[in-house]
């Protein structure tokens, strides 16, 4: 089953209930009912279709409660997406008084407050339940957060003005926040960790424990009593409780755990309990993003995260350790409460929920805005002939200048040759790392009208706009690009990428994604530059029934392979692929074979249907002892090539990219420097052969180009 990212699309999406004034009614049978509220509320269950999970299950449908407290705005800029924890409801007003009220922080005459039941939640939202404990396969907080963003694509609402949440809620709003950075405008999170904790898990343990025993009622009564005691100090109990007697004699602090277990069986469910606790237990925002200052540099500077000193669940310090890594704001909120501090201590939570709307507001009004998602940008218009492509490029380094260069190629021939017909090509926005850097193709662009005076920036939310008709992702990686890449996808902008590394590990997802948008995901550049092998195979010229693909995938390795044939060490082979181009500053990708796998996933996944991030690839590249035999092959005569090949072999797919000896007389052996060579072989069309320039920025560029191009 395909793996689909977190950063799920924008699919099909009906409203079922729409009506204030009935209650949501939960999937266990339980209803909320609210007390009359002096704005405008809105109780409504959406259900959305092809809901892909992270571990690749897939839904047909998924239903999701939600309660908006407040009027949208005409700009729909005007919500705050208040996110629940663990037993949370849709009634955001009702469990977080103080925070959220007239005249509070989050005041619903003014804002539009959105609060909408979690993935797997028992208050509307699809979830298991204890009759139905299979209704829904394991899901992530990266999940959950999915489907908010699905949520606010359904009312056309874009970047919340503020978003925030405790707890769970917490976690939640970090996925959400290293999952779609273009889309947070500011962010809260309350006495939460960016990966589950050891203590965490201990604590759900016993919890789970006492369910399995217990059962339903008396066992999830008794998780609920195990949880109080971590969300609570015992400071904060000896203060509240000590050793008083209620009037029954019995302590007190007894008979309020016990209320507390019984209320939470009267209105939630246990298998629901369960499966929440599971997914907080493998929460990790770093996981698949190359760790946690990784997955949240595009978004730390609207980040608050906020520690309480005496938390027994989630200590201040791991609070604190991720705001430091992510670059984001730590506020210290002590308190006697412990945990629960963050629903109880409503003034000091107001303030700092109030400091991070105003700041949200101020840099709405001093800067241009974080790129919305409007509700019409789902389906875009044609743009009328005349009015110029235009581009967002991510990337400036030798794909993107020499992308540039290109550029202004291209207009000088029109220009030339007067081809009226021929559609200008605009950039709009480059984004790069560092803007003091010099950038010769940019400023060239820039001088001759292809891009914008102000095209350059560093901010990736930045990049994207309503006027944006293709996202050209030239940066590499696979965090802010792979950000980048599924927004524009989910907005209906076409994509063009040569990122191969991307493609290998998340290319049929993007797919999907595009697919279900209505869209193009386009990369021809990221399996062997200039060779058209990715077009030809889509096109089915290269015939029915593919029963293999070989291939030099790698133009560095075998420009490498070739100089220490030569006679070159294999550190001055490097030194010139870096110094004419064909390899990068950190050649690692190329020689260990890495780059070569990700094309070869790509192919496979082309060729033969099989998920690129599920091939099982045997993998060795060329290092010091690879580059000694290279050399005692060549001067017997023959040649040492890196090989790339996949076959069907029964039931199964056989991946392998192997340092190969070639004999002089094959044609393998005449593939010479940065070429690649790709052969597929098929039922209906024998065997089909591609070569060309496999490495440099200029070929890489050309493929880009005419993916742009392509109608």
């Amino acid at each position: 089953m395909s793996t689909l990212p977190s950063s799920l699309p924008v699919g099909r999406a009906s409203v079922r209930v729409a009506r204030s004034s009935i209650p949501a009614r939960a999937a266990n049978g339980v209803a909320n009912s609210g007390p009359a509220a002096a704005w405008p509320v809105r109780d409504e269950t959406i259900t959305f279709h092809d809901v892909v999970l992270e571990r690749g299950d897939r839904l047909e449908r998924v239903d999701v409660r939600y309660r908006l407290e407040g009027t949208l705005n005409a700009a729909r800029d005007n919500v705050v997406l208040v996110v629940h924890a663990l037993t949370g409801t849709t009634h955001a007003s009702d469990w977080w008084k103080g925070v959220i009220g007239a005249d509070a922080a989050i005041d619903p005459t003014r804002y539009a407050v959105l609060c909408a039941n979690l993935l797997g939640g028992c208050d509307g939202t699809t979830g298991p339940s204890d009759e139905y404990p299979d209704a829904l396969p394991p899901f992530s907080t990266r999940d959950q957060a999915a489907l908010l963003a699905r949520l606010l694509d359904a009312l056309g609402v874009g970047a919340p003005l503020l978003m925030c949440g405790g707890s769970l809620g917490g976690m939640v709003t970090l996925e959400f926040a290293a999952s779609f950075p273009a889309r947070v405008r500011s962010a809260v999170v309350l006495a939460a960790p960016a990966a589950q904790t050891a203590q965490g898990i201990a604590w759900n343990a016993i919890m789970r424990r006492a369910i399995a025993l217990g059962g339903v009622r008396e066992g999830l009564a008794l998780a609920r009593m195990v949880g109080m005691l971590s969300y609570r100090t015992p400071e904060g109990l000896e203060r509240r409780f000590g050793r008083a007697r209620s009037e029954h004699d019995t302590f007190q602090v007894r008979d309020w755990l016990e209320v507390h277990g019984d209320k939470l069986v009267a209105r939630f469910d246990a298998t629901s309990y369960g499966a929440l606790i599971d997914a907080m237990d493998d929460h990790d925002v770093g996981r698949d993003r190359g760790g946690l200052s990784a997955a949240l540099a595009a978004v730390g500077d609207r980040l608050t995260g906020v520690g309480i000193p005496g938390d027994l669940l989630y200590p201040a310090e791991g609070v604190r350790e991720w705001t430091t890594a992510a670059k984001a704001t730590y506020v210290e909120l002590p308190s006697v409460h412990g945990h629960d501090a963050f629903l109880l201590e409503v003034d000091r939570v107001s303030a700092v929920i109030e400091k991070a709307i105003n700041e949200s507001e101020r840099r709405a009004a001093s800067a241009a805005p974080v790129a919305a998602i409007a509700a019409t940008s789902i389906v875009r218009a044609v743009a009328p002939r005349g009015r110029p492509l235009r581009i967002a490029l991510a990337g400036c380094g030798h794909v993107g200048g020499s992308l540039l260069e290109l550029f202004g190629e291209r207009a000088l021939r029109n220009d030339e040759q007067q081809h009226v017909d021929t559609r200008p090509i605009h950039v709009d926005r480059v984004l790069v790392r560092d803007a003091e850097r010099p950038r010769p193709a940019l400023a060239q662009a820039i001088a001759r009208g292809i891009a914008a005076p102000d095209a350059c920036v560093t901010d990736p939310t930045l990049l994207l706009s309503d006027d944006i008709d293709v996202l050209v992702e030239a940066i590499g990686g696979t965090t802010t690009a792979r950000t980048l890449v599924e927004t524009a996808l989910r907005r209906g902008i076409r994509v063009v990428t040569a990122n191969k590394a991307l493609l290998g590990e998340r290319g049929s997802a993007l797919a999907a994604l595009a697919r279900i948008t209505d869209t193009r995901l386009d990369f021809e550049g990221a399996v062997c530059s200039a060779i058209p092998i990715v077009r030809c195979i889509r096109s089915g010229a290269a015939g029915v029934g593919i029963t293999k693909v070989s291939g030099i995938l790698n133009g560095t390795s075998n420009y490498v392979l070739e100089k220490v044939a030569d006679g070159a060490s294999l550190a001055e082979a490097v030194a010139t692929a870096q110094r004419l181009g064909y390899a990068e500053a950190d050649p690692t990708r190329d020689l260990s074979g890495q780059d070569a796998e990700d094309k070869l996933r790509i192919l496979a996944w082309m060729c033969f249907g099989v998920d690129p991030a599920t091939l099982k690839v045997t993998r060795r590249g060329i290092d010091a002892e690879t580059a000694a035999w290279a050399t005692r092959v060549a001067l017997e005569g023959d040649r040492v090539k890196l090989i790339a090949s996949c076959s069907r072999e029964g039931d199964e797919f056989v991946a392998r990219i192997l340092p190969t000896r070639i004999t002089s007389d094959d044609p393998w052996a005449r593939v010479s420097g940065p070429f690649n060579r790709i052969v597929v072989e098929s039922e209906t069309a024998g065997s089909l052969v591609f070569q060309g320039p496999g490495a440099g920025g200029r070929a890489t560029a050309g493929a880009v180009l005419a993916d742009i191009l392509a109608r």
